[in-house]
């Protein structure tokens, strides 16, 4: 008989023993302040590698061609890899694959630094490199994502999201601006790949303070499968709930037709609409920025708990109306203020999916869905870029493009809203 919505999910779980009483404050976590200290140094660190190993190509080996193909081969192992790190993740001490992850890194990073001492960093030597850090990396996340609502108790885990993904955020637009600086004053690449490794190294030192306990493994899950059948179970475990699936479709969805025509449409607005300068750049990408630090502060002060799936369903919807509108702007304080909206609107989004799944997922299976979500959501973007640049090229003007992705956006959301037959189905 089928099933609808949350009905769905298996009665028997994984049984967890709280590592945290519930009524204790969220700082008060131990455990988790770890957790949330390593993952805001491991994306510092990411983000600071890949402006020194932009700045690298441009500045010392003046090789502007091949910057894409190098930071594609950085982003692409890492994105397919993750679904290999969340059955890893389910398997092992998530800590444990932390460690070994920002350890390798820290090393990877230092002995780019020998190949620079020596002069033999050039582009082989580089991609090679890229790839093997990407690689890494690719294993840190699913185990930082799954062991969250390991730490934290259900009630907290919003708030908790809220502190990690605002954290983040703040890590990946600061990695550019700390890398600036550091070739400013220094004109030294030795002293930036340096920073990142110490903050690899920090990364290890408080993934190595984190108290993990063990679930309560039921003894008929004993046996041993490879990776490639609890990859395939955990494929199969995501189909089967209509509530995973559909957050992961609405996922995919946004990321598709919302962050490429975004992320390309705001210098393209700023050059043919505005006919602005780079500053006008700044302050605009700048507002979306500070847009996701305030949605994930006001998310984790609401710590929402009920209705989540309706809100965020209701967010897209809005989200899809503002890229419409942000393709319309004829100054730059429209799109100063549509970005500062849409960041919130994003950030708050991007909070209440990822609580959404960690607590509807299975807790033996929670490595694998998150890293199928990253996967999936992530590997769509480069695709993203290239159904605009497409566009672009058959003479599709950005505005029209903007307009078009946030219509047919806030047409899917609503029919998804409007196809459920009770609000639980997307709680």
């Amino acid at each position: 008989m089928e099933s609808k919505g949350i009905s769905l999910i298996p009665k028997k779980l994984v049984k967890l023993k709280e590592p945290v009483n519930p009524n204790e404050h969220l700082l008060l976590n131990r455990s988790f302040l770890f957790l949330w200290l390593s993952s805001t140094f491991s994306f510092l660190a990411l983000s600071t590698y890949l402006f020194a190993e932009q700045w690298y190509i441009v500045r010392e080996l003046k090789q502007e061609a091949v910057l894409g193909i190098v930071l594609m081969v950085t982003m692409i192992p890492r994105i397919f890899l993750m679904t290999i790190g969340g059955v890893w993740a389910d398997r092992i001490k998530r800590s444990r694959i932390m460690l070994f992850s920002s350890l390798t890194r820290c090393i990877l990073v230092l002995m780019m630094i020998l190949f620079l001492q020596l002069s033999w960093l050039q582009i082989w030597p580089l991609i090679c490199f890229a790839v093997l850090f990407g690689c890494v990396d690719a294993f840190f996340s699913p185990a930082n994502s799954s062991l969250l609502p390991i730490v934290v108790s259900k009630s907290l885990l919003t708030r908790a999201n809220s502190f990690i993904q605002g954290s983040n955020q703040i890590a990946m637009f600061s990695g550019p601006m700390i890398g600036g600086l550091i070739i400013t004053l220094s004109a030294s690449f030795k002293v930036l790949f340096l920073i990142v490794a110490v903050f690899l190294f920090i990364t290890f030192i408080f993934s190595s303070f984190i108290r993990e306990k063990q679930p309560e493994i039921n003894i008929n899950n004993k046996h041993h499968t490879s990776t490639k059948e609890e990859l395939k179970e955990g494929f199969k475990y995501v189909w089967n709930m209509p509530f995973l699936k559909n957050l992961i479709v609405i996922l995919i969805i946004v990321n598709f037709f919302f962050f490429g025509p975004l992320l390309i449409g705001i210098p393209l607005l700023v050059n043919n609409v505005l006919f602005g300068e780079a500053i006008d750049l700044s302050i605009l990408q700048g507002s979306y920025e500070i847009g996701m630090l305030l949605g994930a502060l006001l998310i984790g002060t609401l710590n929402l708990t009920k209705r989540k799936g309706l809100v965020i369903l209701i967010l897209i919807s809005l989200l899809g109306i503002a890229l419409a509108t942000l393709g319309q702007i004829n100054s730059v304080w429209q799109g100063v203020i549509l970005l500062l909206i849409m960041g919130i609107f994003s950030s708050v989004i991007n909070v209440l999916l990822i609580t959404s799944i960690q607590e509807k997922s299975h807790e033996d299976k929670i490595g694998r869905v998150m890293s199928i979500v990253n996967a999936s959501s992530n590997g769509l973007v480069p695709l993203s870029y290239a159904f605009v640049s497409l566009s672009l090229f058959i003479n599709f003007s950005i505005s029209h493009m903007m307009l078009f992705c946030g219509i047919l956006i806030w047409i899917i959301s609503m029919l998804y809203i409007l196809k459920s037959k009770t609000i639980k189905d997307y709680d």
